[in-house]
């Protein structure tokens, strides 16, 4: 495997005073903003601004910047990555699948592919966030300045978020250990100087909870919005709504209930749009920032490097309905069989995936038609044969609807409203209000998912592991049941997944694969980490018989 991270490196070998703490943040990426054009942006012109901003979201999606390899896609490859890392989603030990690293957790050290893929994949969007900020007079009353600074800091909280729950358990046990570097645009000079140390979960939280709070109070009260900056696709950028949302999840990953259950009816009351209906739902989608239940999302375009591709891309990772990418040469993303059979047969997410019949209700007859072409002998070993495996998803459609799209340009959802009602029920329950949390859950289920629902949990634990059930179908394939997992200390549990035995493991709570060890290239030569520990180093997980 070829990766890049020695090119990150190499523009400061010339200069002795930077170290490897540049590899995570101060070499300069993209030239969207420079510090000398600092002046010119503070002094009233805020056009110069928009490149850095563009420069933010154009980060989430690079093709093949940090390897040489087809899992290199920007964020949402993470994203996938990590869905793969739970018990819940399937796809076959093939010498196709391109995210077996992460499936298989086969390199859970500090020499590890997903470990170094998180590490600079967060830390190089930091760099364009702390590029702008300095960029941008924080005193200025231009209120097109402000809203790229709400932009700038909210997707810095994002990314330290991510951060924190890749390389440390979770906060409300671990606050004092130690988890990863702080680099904003206050030291980032300094820390080119003298390298940047690891810094404790409790401290990193605060710097999380500092930015977005930040955002949220520019946003407000700013009068300007994505949508008249931009001619489409406004989502792309955090608005008010998503920037509640975000605080929401950085609440509930603390164990801070009752803030989350606020920040999330912020959320849902501020937001312009509403969950995807159970029609809606009921058919193959989640490719359009423009839907309705979209809150962020990251926006494709025909003409980005990702899709020229053809295979280097999300859609082609997890679309079942495509043509032309990894899914159709037998790298289906299934649902694993405990999760799917958990699924009452009277809501509608059981038909975002296929039945034992390979059939499934939110199909038309082409698109099963179309399936129907790749009905065979499946197996649950090692193989390139092209069959359906069990519950292949069918949740995720094509871009414009069409059946066996080559052009694989689909929009990729970072949140919707609907994860909203799940952390306001939650954060209720938690904080004392289990009837309040009961009714919230019900009613939502109910009227967008399954009219036949009943909540039937009576205690705040029994609330927390319904909605833990309920948030692992719903937003199956989004990228963040796995922070769910370490948030709640689950294992990694595959027994009855039905999934190939390369895979079949068992994986108790808080091992220490589950987290990853910091980048070795970084450990080893940022001389602020000089004398701290990594996270414990592991052994990948022993596959279990049948």
């Amino acid at each position: 495997m070829k990766n890049k991270f020695k090119y990150i490196a190499a523009a400061f070998i010339a200069s002795a005073a930077m170290t490897s703490c540049a590899d995570l943040d101060t070499e300069y990426l993209g030239g969207y903003v420079s510090t000398d054009q600092k002046q010119e942006v503070v002094n009233g012109n805020p056009d110069m601004a928009v490149a850095g901003v563009s420069g933010i979201f154009s980060q989430f999606n690079t093709y093949m910047s940090l390897y040489d390899e087809h899992f290199d896609f920007g964020y949402p490859a993470l994203m996938l990555g990590l869905d793969l890392q739970t018990a819940d989603m399937n796809c076959n030990h093939s010498g196709y699948n391109h995210f077996r690293y992460w499936q298989g957790f086969t390199s859970p050290d500090e020499q590890g592919t997903p470990a170094a893929y998180a590490w600079y994949q967060m830390y190089r969007q930091i760099k364009i966030e702390n590029d702008l900020l300095a960029s941008l007079d924080p005193t200025s009353d231009n209120e097109e300045i402000r809203f790229f600074r709400a932009q700038a800091l909210a997707t810095r909280s994002y990314n330290y978020w991510v951060l924190a729950n890749l390389f440390q358990f979770n906060y409300k046990w671990h606050q004092d250990d130690l988890c990863v570097a702080i680099i904003t645009d206050e030291n980032s000079d300094e820390a080119a100087v003298n390298g940047a140390p690891r810094a404790t979960v409790k401290e990193v939280f605060e710097q999380i909870m500092s930015d977005i709070t930040a955002a949220i109070d520019i946003l407000d009260n700013c009068t300007v919005n994505a949508s008249q900056l931009i001619d489409s696709k406004p989502k792309r950028m955090i608005s008010r709504a998503a920037a509640y949302g975000l605080r929401a999840r950085y609440n509930l990953t603390m164990g801070k209930y009752a803030d989350a259950a606020q920040d999330a009816q912020r959320a849902i009351a501020t937001f312009d749009g509403s969950p995807y209906t159970v029609a809606q739902a009921g058919a193959p989608g989640f490719v359009n920032l423009d839907d309705n239940s979209w809150m962020w999302g990251i926006a494709i375009s025909e003409t980005d490097r990702v899709v020229t591709s053809g295979i280097v891309n999300f859609p082609s990772m997890i679309s079942s309905l495509g043509g032309g990418g990894y899914t159709s040469v037998g790298v289906w993303k299934a649902c694993a069989q405990d999760l799917y059979n958990s699924i009452p047969d009277t809501d509608v997410r059981k038909g975002w995936f296929l039945d034992d019949n390979w059939t499934s209700p939110n199909l038309s007859a082409d698109q099963q038609g179309f399936l129907s072409n790749y009905v065979g002998s499946w197996t649950l070993g090692q193989t390139d044969a092209p069959y359906l495996i069990p519950h292949t998803n069918v949740k995720y459609g094509t871009y414009n609807n069409v059946l066996g799209q080559t052009v694989p340009a689909a929009d990729i959802p970072m949140m919707r409203v609907e994860e909203m009602y799940y952390i306001k029920a939650e954060g209720q329950a938690m904080s004392g209000d289990v009837d309040g949390g009961r009714a919230t859950l019900e009613a939502f289920v109910k009227e967008y998912r399954n009219p036949s629902y009943t909540c039937r949990a009576t205690t705040a634990d029994a609330m927390q592991e319904e909605i833990f059930q309920q948030r692992r179908v719903e937003l199956w394939g989004e990228g963040l049941i796995y922070f769910d997992y370490l948030r709640l200390r689950k294992g990694v549990d595959r027994r009855n997944a039905l999934c190939p035995d390369y895979y079949r493991y068992n994986i108790p709570a808080e091992s220490p694969c589950l987290i990853y060890c910091i980048p070795y290239q970084e450990f080893n030569t940022n001389r602020g980490m000089a004398g701290q520990d990594n996270n414990e180093r592991s052994d990948r997980p022993v596959a279990l018989p049948l």
